[in-house]
């Protein structure tokens, strides 16, 4: 589910992913030479639908069985392969060395199961049942069973599996995945990782209770004194994220109940576009005089993306994200703008919130350009992103608690002083305004003066902004702005969009001191603009290491499609060159594709001109499936070029999201 994952991101304690050597071979057969740690046992299984205890037997002949993952993706698996209860079976054959020796067998899933080895049964986690009534769903996840391998070298583990709820999960909570994982573990490891899970489990809970008990103070707070809003946006941001800590709390636990996590974590999915709300009140309550109008849009747009989520709308999972990223631009930009107005004690709340937000934004961009986020549980690099997401974690409360107790404070203090200086202040105020009255007459000049000097800088500044739209805008839509002062949204149906990003980006990087990787990047990227301006392209954005352009918008041009091909190949020689030469080397994928897209400005106070449409998601999938220093084109851009160019067709591929695609490498 989206918000399990989210909420396994923000309160991360520490991952364990380990190194495999065990080895399979193509056959039917999953051969185990050796391993340390952990081995997945995640290929070769047989598969049969429903219940027949014959077939854990060794010599039952499985050849006529459907071969799949024991996931169960009921998104991709065939319609009806999957009844709610069926047998899975793995042929396996051991290296002498692993005889007589016991393992963990540890398996994560959604149901419950029966596994045999040989024929004999040798752990059981649920009940499986093919009645909804006399399942019982368990879910070990750490908790390790038992396995062990005698004289012999080739064993049948069979998995008994059952989960008549799998349907209604996907329907209802969202849950695709309705299998298991087996994996075998050595012993020792296996324990050190049961402890490392209770430990990160109790330092959760602690997390709750902290969270909860401070939700519900300020609340009484603000019950006691209703004037002080603050309190009440901040026991609200609290409460909303002691339950997200929850479902953390089921979802990170030794053992899990499947249903009561998938419950927990759809009715937080709902949430989830609130968390942050009582943030950005919080921040206007302190440091604006009222409440802005955003305020009141953003709670609208929460309750239409929970709306959406409820209803399994397209792409919700995007918007949720989105909807989070702007909120936390607005959080960052009215801490900064107190910081800068100095505020007092904003640059308490500054840092605790910017921390937060800059750690999660990073973990976020990572996860949804790269995937899971993995590291090694026993490693320093892993023990100190848990310190680091802890006090990302306890940032934003701790600092708020700190700014309340510290005006708190302060408020008795300042009131004390007051009563003392009420009588000083009111003998002197008179005097103050003839003296303020005398000042005003004086700096009369003097500020005509400065207006004009103003005056001067505005000009300036005026060139200056231009230049800058220039350098962000086309030529066109800058026309266009300072004519009408607006730029309407247009419709291109004759555009090539190029889409590129660097092989092996973050290894490359991870090596290398900040100041030089961007001076890299911005040598890569100025030669790339040169080469796109020349052949009468338009780069739109660059995203890390990924590069966005498009040929025949916002002017129109026939010959979009050869223009950016041509682009292209002298990008991929420009890096060619520079590679011969440079101590590091870059690599880079090409995705090309043409079709329709929509252009125009986004945003009000900061310009952008973004591209939309499905056109820009299929350039996207032509670059994830291209290889390095290679052109893939798509077959609608093949179409357009295959008499001035030369193409190697590919085997079709299935494309995420689009089916199977006829894609092509541009030779040369």
């Amino acid at each position: 589910m989206f918000l399990r994952k989210i909420a396994l991101l923000i309160l991360f304690i520490g991952g364990f992913s380990f190194l495999l050597t065990g080895q399979e071979s193509d056959s039917l057969i999953f051969k185990i030479k050796g391993f340390e740690e952990t081995l997945e046992l995640n290929k070769l299984w047989k598969y049969h639908p429903g219940d027949d205890t014959i077939w854990a037997s060794p010599g039952y002949d499985d050849s006529n069985w459907d071969t799949i993952s024991t996931r169960l993706n009921l998104l991709q698996v065939e319609d009806g392969l999957f009844t709610g209860i069926g047998w899975f079976r793995l042929h396996i054959q051991i290296d002498s060395s692993l005889r007589n020796k016991a393992y963990a067998l540890l398996i994560d899933q959604q149901g419950a199961s029966e596994i045999y080895l040989n024929g004999r049964l040798i752990n059981t986690f649920g009940v499986v049942s093919d009645s909804v009534e006399n399942e019982k769903t368990d879910n070990p996840k750490v908790l390790p069973g038992l396995i062990q391998f005698n004289d012999s070298l080739q064993y049948l583990l069979a998995v008994r599996y059952s989960n008549l709820r799998a349907k209604r999960n996907l329907e209802i909570f969202r849950e695709a995945n309705a299998g298991f994982r087996l994996s075998i573990k050595e012993h020792n490891l296996a324990m050190q990782t049961l402890k490392a899970q209770v430990f990160a489990s109790f330092l959760v809970i602690i997390l709750f209770m902290v969270f909860l008990v401070l939700g519900l103070v300020h609340f009484l707070l603000f019950i006691f004194y209703r004037k002080q809003r603050s309190n009440l946006y901040y026991s609200i941001f609290m409460l909303l994220f002691s339950g997200l800590i929850y479902v953390v709390i089921l979802s990170n636990n030794v053992t899990e109940n499947p249903n009561l996590s998938n419950r927990a974590g759809f009715v937080m999915s709902l949430l989830f576009p609130l968390f942050f709300i009582p943030l950005t009140g919080f921040l206007y309550s302190l440091f604006m005089k009222k409440i802005p109008k955003i305020f009141w849009i953003t709670i609208a747009l929460a309750v239409i993306l929970s709306f959406l989520y409820f209803f399994d709308a397209k792409g919700i999972q995007i918007l949720y994200v989105g909807f989070v990223f702007l909120l936390w631009i607005e959080v960052t930009r009215v801490v900064i703008r107190a910081m800068i107005k100095k505020h007092d004690g904003a640059w308490i709340l500054g840092v605790g919130v910017l921390f937060f937000i800059l750690f999660f934004t990073v973990i976020m961009i990572y996860v949804i350009r790269y995937g899971d986020l993995n590291l090694s549980g026993q490693s320093i690099l892993a023990m100190v992103f848990a310190l680091m997401t802890l006090a990302a974690i306890l940032s934003i409360p701790v600092s708020m608690s700190v700014y309340l107790a510290r005006d708190f404070a302060k408020t008795n203090v300042n009131l004390s002083k007051q009563l003392e200086q009420v009588k000083i202040l009111s003998a002197k105020t008179l005097e103050q305004e003839r003296e303020k009255k005398r000042i005003l007459e004086g700096q009369k000049e003097k500020l005509e003066i400065l207006v004009k000097e103003r005056t001067k800088e505005l000009a300036a500044e005026k060139e200056k902004t231009e230049e800058l739209l220039l350098n962000t805008l086309p030529l066109k839509v800058v026309n266009e702005l300072k004519e009408n002062g607006k730029s309407e949204p247009e419709s291109f149906e004759d555009v090539t969009v190029y889409f590129s990003d660097i092989v092996g980006f973050t290894n490359i990087s991870s090596q290398l001191e900040p100041k030089i990787l961007i001076g890299e990047l911005n040598e890569i990227f100025t030669g790339f603009d040169d080469i796109m301006e020349i052949q009468g392209c338009e780069r739109i954005k660059t995203i890390g290491d990924a590069y966005l352009a498009v040929s025949g918008m916002p002017i129109r041009n026939e010959h979009h499609a050869e223009n950016m091909v041509k682009a292209a190949m002298e990008i991929r020689q420009f890096l060619e060159e520079r590679n011969k030469t440079s101590q590091i080397q870059w690599q880079i994928r090409i995705g090309i594709h043409s079709g329709r897209v929509v252009g125009g400005i986004v945003g009000v106070k900061k310009y952008i001109y973004d591209v939309f449409g499905d056109t820009i998601n299929t350039t996207s999938r032509m670059e994830s499936n291209s290889e390095p220093m290679r052109i893939n084109v798509s077959e609608t851009t093949y179409l357009l070029l295959k008499d001035k160019f030369t193409f190697t067709a590919r085997e079709p591929m299935q494309i995420k999201g689009k089916g199977r695609m006829q894609m092509y490498f541009l030779k040369g």
